[in-house]
Parts: C-alpha cells; sequence; structure tokens
C-alpha cells in the first residue's frame, strides 16, 4: 500500500520519530560498545604522523609533536578553528585520546562546513572544567545531552589523557568517555552522514592534545539503490521511504517512496531474503517494524534465527516471542518433541506493533579445523532488544527451524524472514569482527 503524505508527516511527528537523551543518571539502555572495541580490527583515523587526510580551517594552530596533535588557540581571536577530515562518513564507532588542558574543544562528527563557527553538527564535548562527554549541536539545537558536574566526576581524569568513544549507526548515537556512557540518544533527527572535526574554541585560550585516533566503520546492507547487496531473486522485497502502521488495517504496514527501508511488499508475505555479503564472527545493528500479529526473523548466517514478533504485553514469554532465539527442529525426536534448545528473552523488551524496534547483537561462528570438523558451536555472545540485554553468551548447537542451510559453515549471508507476515527493516549495519 502506498503511505499517504499525511500519515507520513503524523509518524514524522509522532513516536516513530522520536528523538530520547539519556545520561547516566537515567539508568541508559545497554550496548555492545565494549565487546565491539575488544574484538574489532581498529583502523587509524590519523596516521601519527602528519596532517594527510585532514585540512585545517579558522585560525588556531595545529601541530605534530611526541606522537599527538597539539592545538592551541589564543583569546584574542574570535574565529574558531578546525581539523577536519577530507572524508566523509556514515556509520562508525570512532574512539581518540585526548589531554584538555585549557579551553573548550570537542571531536565532531556528521559535520558540513557551513555555519557561524565553520561548521555544523554534532560536537561530544571536551572540556577540562565542564560539560566533557555531553553532545551538543552547533548551528542546530545546541545542547542534546547536556550532564551534570557530579556525573562527569564519575568518568573524566583531569589533566590526564581520556578516551572518548563515539558510535553512529543510523539515528542511534552513544559516548562514552574512559568506558563510561556519558550520552545516548535513539532515533535522533539529526544528520546521519558528515566529516569528523577536531576543534578549539574561539574568543578562548586553548590548549588540547589528540592522539591515537582509531574507526570502525560498518556495512550498510541496504542503502540503496533498490536491492543492491541482496541476492536475486528477491521476491517483493522492495525499497521504500517512511514505513508505518496501516491507518486502515492494523495489521498491514504503509510504505511511501524512497529509501532507506526495505519491507516484504504489500501483500506482506514472500520468499525469504538472503545478503550478498557474507559474515563470521560480527557485531550487527538491525532496526525493523512490524504491524499487529506479524512475524519475522533475522537468520544470522542463513541459520541461526534471532526472532522478530508483535509481542506487546506478552507476559509469559517463549522462544517464538521477539528477541528469542528460535528452536532447532527434528522430526526424528518424536510427535511433540521435534522442538529443542529454543531460549526465550527473560525481558519483554518489545514496543508496540507499528514501532520501529531494534537488535544489537554480538554473534559468534562455529569453529573448524583443518579437516572441517566442528570444534565449538555458535553462539550468540550478547543480544539486545531496544536497550535491554536479553541473552549473553548462548551455544546454538545447529541452524535453527526454516534456516536456509541444514549445515553449518565458517561463513554465510544473513537471512530476513519474509514468508511469515508484513515487516519492514532499516539500519542494518554490520561490522566484522576478529583481529
Amino acid at each position: 500500500m502506498t503511505l499517504d503524505t499525511s500519515v507520513c508527516l503524523a509518524s514524522i511527528a509522532g513516536a516513530l520519530c522520536f528523538a530520547t537523551a539519556a545520561t547516566a543518571a537515567d539508568a541508559p539502555p545497554a550496548d555492545i560498545a565494549a565487546e565491539v572495541a575488544a574484538l574489532a580490527k581498529w583502523k587509524p583515523l590519523w596516521d601519527g604522523k602528519t596532517m594527510a587526510g585532514w585540512h585545517e580551517i579558522g585560525k588556531g594552530s595545529w601541530k605534530i609533536a611526541d606522537g599527538a596533535i597539539h592545538a592551541r588557540h589564543e583569546r584574542t581571536e574570535r574565529e574558531f578553528s578546525h581539523l577536519v577530515t577530507d572524508r566523509t562518513f556514515t556509520d562508525f564507532t570512532v574512539r581518540l585520546k585526548y589531554k584538555a588542558l585549557k579551553g573548550n574543544s570537542g571531536l565532531y562528527f556528521r559535520i558540513e562546513e557551513k555555519g557561524a563557527s565553520g561548521v555544523s553538527g554534532f560536537q561530544a564535548e571536551i572540556d577540562p572544567a565542564k560539560d566533557g562527554g555531553g553532545l551538543y549541536e552547533t548551528n542546530g539545537r545546541a545542547w542534546v545531552v547536556q550532564p551534570t558536574p557530579e556525573k562527569i566526576k564519575t568518568w573524566y581524569k583531569p589533566d590526564a589523557w581520556n578516551e572518548m568513544t563515539v558510535t553512529a549507526l543510523g539515528r542511534n548515537v552513544t559516548v562514552h568517555v574512559n568506558g563510561v556512557r556519558s550520552a545516548a540518544l535513539v532515533d535522533d533527527p539529526g544528520r546521519t552522514e558528515g566529516r569528523f572535526a577536531l576543534q578549539v574554541h574561539g574568543g578562548q585560550d586553548c590548549e588540547v592534545l589528540f592522539k591515537d585516533i582509531e574507526i570502525l566503520e560498518w556495512k550498510d546492507l541496504a542503502p540503496g539503490p533498490a536491492m543492491a547487496g541482496w541476492r536475486q531473486p528477491a521476491g517483493e522485497w522492495a525499497m521504500v521511504g517512511e514505513v508505518v502502521k496501516d491507518p486502515a488495517d492494523e495489521k498491514r504496514l504503509a510504505a511511501g517512496p524512497g529509501a532507506g527501508a526495505i519491507y516484504n511488499g504489500p501483500k506482506g508475505r514472500t520468499r525469504n531474503l538472503l545478503s550478498e555479503w557474507e559474515h563470521g564472527d560480527v557485531a550487527a545493528h538491525i532496526e525493523f517494524v512490524v504491524p499487529k500479529g506479524s512475524n519475522s526473523g533475522v537468520y544470522f548466517q542463513g541459520r541461526y534465527e534471532i526472532q522478530v514478533f508483535d509481542s506487546w504485553g506478552v507476559t509469559d514469554l517463549k522462544h517464538g516471542d521477539c528477541g528469542g532465539i528460535y528452536q532447532r527442529w527434528d522430526p526424528k525426536r518424536g510427535r511433540g518433541k521435534e522442538g529443542y534448545e529454543g531460549h526465550a528473552p527473560p525481558t519483554n523488551a518489545s514496543r508496540p506493533p507499528g514501532e520501529w524496534q531494534v537488535f544489537d547483537v554480538i554473534f559468534q561462528a562455529p569453529r573448524f579445523d583443518s579437516s572441517g570438523k566442528k570444534t565449538a558451536n555458535a553462539r550468540f555472545v550478547k543480544v539486545i532488544h531496544n536497550g535491554v540485554v536479553v541473552h549473553e553468551n548462548v551455544e546454538v548447537t545447529g541452524p535453527t527451524r526454516a534456516a536456509t542451510y541444514g549445515d553449518e559453515k565458517p561463513l554465510g549471508p544473513l537471512m530476513l524472514q519474509g514468508d511469515h507476515g508484513p515487516v519492514a527493516y532499516r539500519n542494518i549495519t554490520f561490522l566484522s569482527l576478529g583481529k
């Protein structure tokens, strides 16, 4: 069904496109930041020796000494100064170490080079006295997350090297300082692509040092155009824009033209969809929406399913509820005993039908020796549903029911189940793990 413009505008103004800010005081949602940092292979965003890949704008001093970028600014100069990446970035995890000696600074991301201070976009705040780890939108909403001085004391180390990590996946953003969550945004309406920049503030005496700037770039499986990146034939799966619950039928979805989401067609039932890309150990961020009563699933390596289901309001949770690891199936076990090894989520983290939801997953592929014999089972290291941890270190001894493949391999595609009911996915981003 085509999405009416009025429906789209209503959804943008309403719950589907809300932004929430969380700090440590608000019991922020869980994340997979620590696992990703430990398991992924980081790439340098700065080579540690030259300014290659970066350029200066504004008026300040940027020099390299002792393996660090030394940035300075004089109070008498009103113009801001930034060191900006030549490249733009979309979905990422970036980290750096900084020592804030004097004045205000920040790590900018997803910025444009325009506006009163020279750049416009998000800034993860760096300061020796206040606001460190907060999120500020320059030439936009100003403070989006401003931490209290009491909370800053729990993560900031004065006069020492501090580590800041920023993850931006789709419209979800998290900031950590020294491993402590300092800010989080969910379904934020801000920019989703742009450059990085380091800042020294205009009209201040500033001195700040940066080093060890590294990045992880996440792979987007649904960027467009059309169904690029997915195996053909794709059935009725299609690239669309906004997706909402059909106002005329609560058991259907309505999709508008555009890009950024994929759904399983106006009938809500089609073939399963397989990615061209194949993965082993992986971190995943996947957003999905189902209408009332609908059913789908995300199969890692096309074999191991995390259930997608309308489980809103369910109290007696089973493996078939949203966030469950679906059961295995063997008819040889006897009638009524065919299903086994399903894992129900311990908590119902589901949102109402028609609202977008999120899985954040760390998956470990099965291991094999040189002869091809399996030496370790596949494992869901962590599964987070809408900010709630629902599984940790759960082994799966073989493919779950309705898997594309009955065998096990080191690599396999992502599979989205399309034959059980209406569903849409967006911001399907993955990061290969392993050193």
